[in-house]
């Protein structure tokens, strides 16, 4: 039968398959290394049978030794699985062999390597021919121009450098790539890189890792060594080194057995060691803990810790805070051998220095031009705007994604310049999408956007201008740097009764400081009133079930840096989140169950409460309608609420106290039209004309308040009374196709919805009584003239 064996050449195939034919013919009921030689020296046009000749080693001696010493009998029917254990591992070491001297197919001539490194009962056979094994294994290295990966003995080597073959089949030469400069420039971290070459040169312990926060640069250090080192700019101890990245993840792929990976990284590190000049380099160096562990094995920690202590090797190490807390500073006798390289992330001007230098690798790569101003924006706008990332990384995603859409979108327009500029408008573009914050937002003049902000805010918000005058103020002071960097960029507490205008301001915070509402995260405390569910903020302690989930609160401004945090009905939550707002406050940062840093300097903090609306209710007048204003008196007994419920110290880290008094009858009409104009929008939308008159909404402003309940009674009203009504004028009196065109008005202090017909054709009328049941349409009704106007009382 012909077998055929995966990853083998045709002709590494057939030699195998003369192995088992040999075996058969003969009589035997195994596959040894004694056929494996029969059939190699059988195997006359290939490289493997020209050594063996060479040697005086023929098909007929081998044949006729193989009958003396084992015999011969009838004829039998073998497989690979008839393989003995030593031939078994001779297969398998020509397949490493092939893999790691050529293109991984296995010719007769890597079969012949492992048979002369292990040769077994053909071993004995070529002894009698008058061959010697061990020598005729190192003149077959030889010939093949690369040493084979596993050794039973360390053999000599005419070049240090082509000792480490094998581990630069699991790695890449950095030096090389820098004297080809394939490497990027490094600018900016002459101190790690002097750090580093004072660690490399030590007696012991000379083996330096960089410890950072992902994405400051420590790969970068290293390239930047490779970079001096073919530059000859290094002390003379490092001159003529090589720095070689190792990859662990292919050093483990492939290990299906116990041992396998051990005896592979063991003999890469033979290989460095016999080279004398290779430095390797590991990324993320924590994952060498455990890794290629098996039940009972060792992992590559355990056999790198013995060379490093006795300094056979160098090696140089990266990985960030967390990963080297985490895995090697618990192992002391790991810790102990490695000097660490603190690398921080650089500030913005080096940043900027950093970018400008990599900026035409860039601007060739993509085929554009980079405009001085879009390095810059990139530094500043990721500062601001990505502030859970790290400089320089962030700011040259932003760069290189900006260059590439600028090249997609002049592929599209045909005609433009051959070479496209890339300005702030496209780094602000890509910000925008990164974070969600508009892009005219990102390049509008701050300045003329804060003196607007007032005026801005008392568009959305009408009633209230102490409150609007001081939020506006505040976020003035925190915008031009005149507060704190080191707080939220404002924190308030909004005081007074339900419907008018906390939540609203909120909301218009978020629109006009972030760009959008969907910036607003809004948290209900009443759902934080029992002890145990205060730790949703922050996410499950270790042990818990939620852990690893990340908090409520530390999560959602995590992944939205930029926004209005909107904690309502402060006074219903647990008193313990009160400590929870201290922290955020003072120090501006919070820290969650994971022990993840959270970021709220670029937050708004804002909290509502209820308290002491009882005494602002007081003020109503005669007619329904608040002053617009609380007076001093009602002011007080606020205040005197608020200081019995929250601490002086929560009180005292506030920006402000705003109480929303009551709302005038003015301020209600504003509101009325707003609503009314946005049920204009809506119906537009579905291609239907509605309009109002101004006696309209003054008599629902009349007709709807309700003092418990502020404006939200008139956004009832409104629903209840004229969307009702214009729901079911459509279902009932309005055809396909037919013209929609309506009119709200109050004709002698009476409401109604009126459709306004071009066509004689009757039209169904229909109202809403105060219970907002549908009145029956008039019997007796005559059709309606063309542009007259046929109303319903409401």
């Amino acid at each position: 039968m012909n077998y055929t064996f995966s990853g083998f050449s045709k002709a590494g195939n057939a030699v195998v398959r003369g192995a088992i034919a040999a075996a058969q013919d003969m009589g035997h009921t195994y596959v040894g290394t004694e056929h494996l030689l029969l059939a190699l020296v059988r195997d006359d046009t290939g490289e493997a049978a020209a050594f063996l000749l060479e040697r005086q080693v023929y098909g007929y001696q081998v044949g006729r030794l193989l009958r003396e010493q084992v015999g011969c009998g009838r004829r039998t029917r073998l497989s690979p699985r008839d393989f003995t254990p030593a031939l078994s591992k001779c297969v398998d070491c020509a397949v490493i062999e092939a893999k790691a001297v050529s293109d991984g197919k296995v010719e007769p001539v890597h079969l012949l390597a492992a048979l002369l490194e292990a040769p077994a009962t053909a071993g004995r056979i070529l002894v009698q021919l008058g061959v010697e094994p061990a020598a005729a294994a190192k003149e077959c290295g030889r010939r093949m121009g690369k040493f084979p990966l596993f050794q039973q003995t360390p053999r000599p080597v005419t070049s240090p450098r082509g000792a480490a073959r094998a581990a630069e089949k699991y790695g890449k030469d950095l030096t090389s790539l820098a004297e080809q400069d394939k490497l990027d420039p490094v600018l900016g971290r002459d101190s790690e890189l002097l750090r580093m070459e004072q660690i490399l040169v030590r007696r012991r312990k000379n083996n330096p890792c960089l410890v950072g926060e992902p994405g400051v640069g420590k790969t970068a250090v290293v390239e930047g060594l490779a970079r001096r080192i073919a530059a000859g700019q290094v002390p003379p101890q490092l001159r003529g080194k090589r720095i070689l990245s190792l990859d662990i993840t292919s050093l483990v792929a492939g290990t299906k057995y116990r041992g396998d990976f051990e005896e592979r990284f063991k003999n890469v590190l033979l290989d460095v060691q016999r080279a004398g000049d290779v430095i390797l380099f590991i990324d993320e160096v924590h994952a060498i803990v455990g890794a290629g562990a098996a039940e009972g094995g060792i992992d590559a920690c355990g056999i790198l810790k013995p060379l490093l202590a006795r300094g056979d090797i160098q090696l140089i190490g990266a990985t960030t805070r967390v990963e080297y807390r985490r895995h090697i500073e618990k192992d002391a006798a790991l810790a102990r051998r490695f000097g660490a390289v603190e690398v921080e992330e650089p500030g913005q001007e080096t940043a900027v220095e950093i970018l400008q230098g990599l900026a035409p690798r860039y601007a060739a790569h993509h085929g554009v031009e980079i405009a001085p101003e879009a390095v810059r924006a990139a530094v500043t706008l990721s500062a601001r705007y990505l502030p859970e990332r790290f400089l320089p990384d962030k700011a040259l995603d932003l760069l290189d994604e900006a260059c590439s859409a600028v090249r997609i979108e002049a592929a599209e327009r045909p005609g433009g310049p051959e070479k496209p500029a890339v300005t702030a408008a496209h780094i602000a573009a890509v910000v925008s999408r990164q974070s969600g914050v508009p892009a005219e937002k990102l390049t509008a003049a701050q300045t003329a956007t804060l003196a607007a902000m007032e005026q801005t805010l008392s568009g959305r918000v009408v009633g209230q201008p102490d409150a609007v005058r001081a939020v506006a103020g505040a976020l003035q002071r925190a915008r031009l740097g005149l507060a704190s960097t080191a707080r939220p960029m404002g924190a308030f507490l909004f005081l007074g009764p339900t419907g008018v205008g906390k939540t609203a301001l909120a909301r218009a915070l978020a629109d006009c400081c972030f760009g959008s509402e969907k910036a607003l995260l809004r948290f209900d405390m009443s759902e934080y009133m029992e002890k145990h569910t205060v730790a949703r903020l922050l996410g499950a302690p270790p042990g818990y079930v939620g852990y690893g989930e990340g908090g409520q609160l530390t999560e959602a401004v995590r992944r939205r840096p930029y926004s209005v945090v909107l904690l309502d009905e402060i006074e219903k939550a647990h008193p313990d989140v009160a400590n929870i707002l201290l922290q955020i406050m003072e120090d501006g940062a919070l820290t969650d169950s994971e022990g993840r840093r959270v970021d709220f300097t670029h937050t708004l903090v804002i909290l509502t409460s209820n308290l002491g609306a009882k005494h602002l209710a007081g003020q109503r007048a005669a007619l329904g309608f608040g002053t617009g204003a609380p007076g001093e008196g009602a002011r007080a007994e606020v205040m005197r609420e608020v200081r019995e419920h929250f601490s002086p110290e929560l009180l005292g880290r506030l920006d402000e106290v705003l109480v929303f008094g009551p709302l005038a009858q003015e301020d209600l009409v504003a509101i009325g039209e707003t609503l009314l104009r946005e049920l204009e929008a809506r119906a537009a939308q579905q291609g239907i004309r509605l309009a109002h008159t101004p006696a309209a909404a003054r008599l629902l402003v009349r007709e709807a308040y309700e003092p418990s309940s502020g404006a939200r009674s008139l956004r009832r009203a409104i629903t209840r009374r004229v969307e009702q009504c214009l729901a079911q004028q459509l279902l009932g009196g309005v055809e396909n196709g037919a013209a929609a065109d309506f009119l709200l008005d109050a004709p002698q202090d009476v409401l109604s919805l009126a459709r306004r017909c071009g066509t004689a054709a009757n039209a169904a009328q229909g109202g809403v009584r105060g219970g907002g049941e549908a009145d029956a349409p008039e019997q007796n009704a005559a059709a309606p003239a063309p542009d007259t106007v046929q109303a319903c009382n409401l």
